[in-house]
């Protein structure tokens, strides 16, 4: 797995949320994580939207995995 440095700046361009980052790479380089992981990724931020109201949020792999 490829590891990927965001510069300030630049965050906002490649998205606001891990699922939105790995949409736009997926575009230009490939997938970094699987279809499963993906829906998995976009439910946990959207449960995590809704309880905390926060926009931005970068969910670890092995949060994604716990997702069931």
């Amino acid at each position: 797995m490829a590891n990927f440095i965001i510069k300030n700046g630049r965050s906002c361009q490649m998205g606001k949320t891990r699922s939105e980052q790995e949409e736009n790479i997926r575009k230009e380089w490939g997938s970094t994580i699987t279809d499963e992981q993906l829906d998995k990724l976009k439910y946990a931020e959207r449960k995590l939207r809704e309880k905390t109201g926060q926009e931005r949020s970068f969910i670890k792999g092995q949060d994604i995995d716990d997702v069931k």
